[in-house]
């Protein structure tokens, strides 16, 4: 059997880009936040249903802290305030030449996984894909294939490793020039949709379809547009509102992360996906009242997870 391909991270993300490795036949180690919780997911596996309701059992997971040897490629599918325990956690298995892949929200986690395992085998991406478990051991697929990678000088061997992977487990691959605009891009649409369906608790679709909640959602993805624009960070796509709203059509019944987090009982990005929006408006004096409200309400619903 060749090396397997590690994931960090057992959350939605991690499920779903497990579930489309094991799919095409490639070995898969999992590494999780706990030694009992990983070894019952490899052991047990887990199911993920996709848009059309078609369920599979996802099975023949391996316990990271089972292997001996060095993994193929590393795929990090954790938050992005836990970067830097998951890069220590992980290290002992991922060899010298290990592609190492980050898939997370936010912005500044790029410097602790360079700093981690060097910028020539460390490649930055994002998702745009939605995926949802809501409970251990379920995965629901809510629609969307889509993983952008960023090319930097020095990387482009672990870029088309990755690449490869991720094409063979199903995902469709875009490899963008520029890292800064990819995840400045991604945290503005997350800014726009995250806190607000989780300070609402609703579902993606909720945002679009109701008047008030997407008049809400659009002026926070303006807020972040003009907050990004005004320091000097060119975003992807001059039609940002429109994709924003064709996103939360194509995954109805998505709950996002922060959501997610905050119905399981966990903190969430806001400070990742949130802060640096929020700085980049102080500094350039930006108006930024809806993005400071969510902040503030996210932070509260926060606080009320510890009492």
């Amino acid at each position: 059997m060749s090396e397997p391909v590690l994931v960090v991270g057992p959350g939605a993300v991690g499920l779903a880009l497990a579930a489309g490795l094991r799919r095409a036949g490639l070995p898969v180690a999992i590494l999780g936040r706990d030694a009992a919780s990983e070894r019952r997911l490899a052991r047990s596996g887990f199911a993920a249903t996709d848009t059309a309701g078609r369920r599979e059992l996802v099975s023949g997971l391996t316990s990271a802290r089972a292997l001996k040897a060095p993994v193929r490629a590393a795929f990090f599918c954790v938050k992005s305030g836990d970067a830097r325990r998951a890069a220590a956690a992980a290290r002992r298995r991922i060899g010298a030449q290990t592609p190492v892949v980050a898939l997370q929200n936010g912005i500044g986690h790029e410097k602790v996984f360079r700093a981690a395992f060097g910028p020539r085998r460390t490649v930055i991406g994002v998702c745009y894909f939605a995926a949802d478990r809501a409970v251990p051991g379920e995965l629901k697929l809510n629609g969307g294939e889509d993983v952008l990678l960023a090319r930097r000088k020095g990387n482009e061997g672990a870029l088309e490793a990755a690449k490869t992977l991720l094409t063979d487990a199903g995902f469709r691959v875009h490899v963008k020039d520029s890292e800064e605009s990819m995840l400045w891009t991604k945290a503005a649409f997350n800014a726009a949709v995250n806190p607000l369906g989780a300070a609402c608790a609703v579902e993606s679709g909720r945002l679009e379809a109701d008047p008030a909640l997407r008049e809400l959602a659009l002026a926070a993805l303006g807020e972040a547009t003009a907050a990004a624009a005004a320091s000097g960070h060119r975003l992807d796509y001059p039609d940002m509102a429109d994709k924003l709203m064709l996103s939360c059509r194509n995954a109805p019944r998505q709950r996002n992360s922060m959501l997610q987090d905050l119905a399981a009982g966990r903190r969430t990005e806001v400070g990742a996906i949130l802060g640096p929006l929020l700085d980049a408006a102080r500094r350039r004096k930006v108006p930024a009242p809806t993005l400071t409200t969510l902040a503030a309400v996210i932070a509260r619903l926060e606080r009320s997870l510890a009492r």
